[in-house]
């Protein structure tokens, strides 16, 4: 019976990230200060564009209550995927 295909890609990310962490944690330790800006642009600069994105789109401007909406349905679904997931262990 073949593995489930979510089980096989976090396996293989894991791998990534565990031979990546290798390298990068002494670099992380070196520059501590340098890595937390570029993280705190990174996350800013996506939340800026998100905004920029979602004011294009006439309805989310017209109807803020609809994006709010469309979050909370969003955030219930992953919930529900999660403990789906969780439950075939």
């Amino acid at each position: 019976m073949s593995k489930d295909p979510i089980q096989q890609a976090e396996k293989v990310v894991r791998e990534v990230h565990d031979s990546a962490g290798k390298i990068t944690q002494p670099v992380l330790k070196r520059y501590p200060l340098l890595f937390t800006f570029l993280i705190l642009f990174g996350v800013s600069a996506t939340m800026n564009g998100f905004k920029i994105l979602v004011e294009d789109i006439p309805i989310f401007n017209e109807h803020p209550a609809y994006m709010m909406f469309t979050g909370i349905i969003v955030l219930l679904f992953t919930g529900k995927l999660y403990k789906s997931l969780d439950k075939t262990k």
